[in-house]
């Protein structure tokens, strides 16, 4: 036992030895190794740096080709192997970092024809299966949803309202813009609600205002003629429209559908209306100032809310019947996920080096960056 501390210690100066001399032969095989140098164009806010892998882009996968000689700004020196830089002198070269979505994953790593493959399994899956998961995710994902917006439905609309001023500003400014296209909006749109929507509805609203507690209503409203609080007439008549429209008869609820489905249909098929409609809705989607707005509003009452945390532990993370899903959901997918690594994993038999490498250093949580080279004639 006296020889153990010797032992230990051989072992470590002879692992230690070991990575400098291997470190030594890396150092040495990349600056003797011939290589060419390739110049490219970085997209503004790259992370590539010195020694980052460059790949060729084959029909079998990636084969590593070289690795960057420097990065200043967007202007990138690749050092790689002078057959490839003499084949491949004309070849695109895309810069990529992680962290990636899966779809760019997929791209940046695998062969056209393993991303044909992949997708084959998974839309045979979604094709057996995707019902049956939908069927059993939907009310619990339904339930969480109302839970949720019921948990932050008041902080959002206090977030909302306490920016009043700025949502009435920006409001009016697209008013005064929408002002202007209304003309043709009335002109176009009017016709169509008259012919298909206006008959149903006035028919439903005779019968609704014929069926309507009027002797209860005009009582409410002498009350608050008298206090000058018609709160009690307002609730009444919110209580009786959530009866009548709850009661409303099926062929009347078809009637409706149907009416509202063609009106929608003729609007679609007005190319000057939906020109301007869809003008209306670029305006407020492309506005800063509204997107502004609604992000610090949403941030406030969503994101940085301590009830989404304790919602998120308890409701999802923690949650049985959310688990229990989750699990049923695993084997569900299993063996095509099992198809899918396979194909991402392996080459003719052995693993496919660039792949193994990118899930080693994500599930670490290591930043990658590395530059595909691929001929412009797509060889």
């Amino acid at each position: 036992m006296r020889n153990s501390p010797l032992v230990l210690g051989a072992a470590i100066w002879l692992a230690a030895v070991f990575t400098v001399v291997g470190s030594v032969y890396t150092v040495c095989g990349r600056t003797l190794r011939p290589t060419a140098t390739i110049r490219i164009t970085a997209p503004e806010g790259h992370s590539l740096s010195r020694g980052d892998m460059v790949f060729l882009a084959t029909d079998g996968g990636l084969r590593q080709v070289g690795e960057v000689a420097s990065a200043s700004g967007s202007g990138v020196d690749l050092a790689v192997d002078p057959q490839v830089a003499g084949e491949f002198g004309d070849a695109v070269a895309t810069c990529w970092q992680t962290p990636l979505s899966a779809e760019d994953t997929v791209s940046a790593l695998l062969p056209p024809d393993i991303q044909e493959r992949v997708a084959g399994h998974i839309s045979l899956m979604w094709r057996d299966r995707g019902d049956e998961i939908v069927d059993a995710w939907k009310p619990v994902a339904t339930g969480l949803a109302t839970e949720y917006v019921g948990l932050v439905g008041d902080d959002l609309e206090a977030a909302v309202r306490s920016r009043g001023d700025e949502v009435r500003r920006i409001g009016e400014k697209h008013l005064l813009r929408a002002g202007e296209d209304w003309p043709l909006i009335q002109r176009r749109l009017l016709p169509i609600l008259r012919e298909h929507l206006t008959p149903v509805l006035s028919r439903l609203a005779g019968e609704a205002i014929s069926d309507a507690p009027k002797a209860g209503v005009a009582w409410d409203v002498a009350r608050g003629a008298a206090s000058g609080d018609y709160d009690a007439v307002y609730s009444r008549l919110l209580d009786w429209l959530s009866e009548y429209v709850a009661d409303m008869p099926e062929e009347d609820r078809r009637e409706l559908g149907q009416a509202v489905r063609t009106t929608i249909e003729e609007i679609g098929r007005d190319k000057p209306l939906m020109e301007c409609l869809q003008g209306m809705l670029r305006r407020l989607r492309d506005d800063a100032e509204l997107a502004g707005l609604a992000a610090d509003a949403w941030r406030e009452a969503v994101v940085e809310n301590p009830r989404t945390a304790e919602f998120l532990r308890d409701r999802i993370v923690n949650d049985p019947a959310v688990r229990q899903e989750v699990y049923r959901t695993i084997e569900l997918l299993g063996p095509t996920m099992r198809s899918v690594l396979a194909e991402a994993l392996f080459r003719d038999g052995a693993t496919r080096p660039e792949v193994v490498h990118f899930v080693r250093s994500v599930a670490l949580g290591r930043r990658l960056s590395w530059v595909t080279l691929r001929a412009e004639d797509g060889r």
